[in-house]
């Protein structure tokens, strides 16, 4: 009886720890974990990140935090793309919210472009669902992989 307590308990300790999200400390480890099929969630805080609004620097960027599954990508090798001398990959997302800046609903438009450099661009844009008109779009840039920064993104495989 104490060997079928020890293995389940043994079992139990084991599927916690596989279950826990593993940090991705760099481009090649993200590209890694995509292109191997594993499950990729991104973090970002905005409120780290250097806000371009209407092609002017801001101040400040908001206090708010978003994360997504990535759920499809596009990898792009160095000089794949004209005027493109590093590698980068692309992914983005599209959902219907309620309009946190006025009333209705919006569609919330996300796009990420990770440089193997570092080098981070998170493009937002609230679009109207009946016009297709843009109503807002903010640029934050960060950086991703250099342990001497205050990080502002986070990637996590399961």
């Amino acid at each position: 009886m104490k060997k079928i307590v020890f293995f389940f308990a043994l079992a139990l300790i084991s599927s916690n720890l596989l279950a826990q999200p593993k940090s991705l400390k760099n481009f090649d480890e993200l590209m890694t974990a995509l292109n191997s099929g594993e499950q990729v969630r991104v973090i970002i805080h905005y409120g780290k990140c250097t806000l371009i609004s209407d092609n002017e620097v801001e101040d400040k960027s908001p206090d708010a935090i978003g994360g997504m599954t990535i759920d499809t990508y596009e990898y792009f090798a160095p000089k794949a793309v004209r005027g493109n001398e590093n590698a980068f990959v692309v992914f983005s997302e599209n959902k219907l919210i309620m309009n946190p800046k006025g009333k209705g609903f919006v569609y919330n438009y996300g796009k990420f472009r990770i440089e193997s450099t570092g080098k981070v661009k998170v493009t937002v844009m609230y679009i109207d669902p009946n016009t297709q008109e843009e109503l807002m779009s903010e640029n934050f840039f960060t950086t991703f992989g250099d342990p001497k920064t205050e990080q502002a993104i986070f990637f996590y495989k399961q």
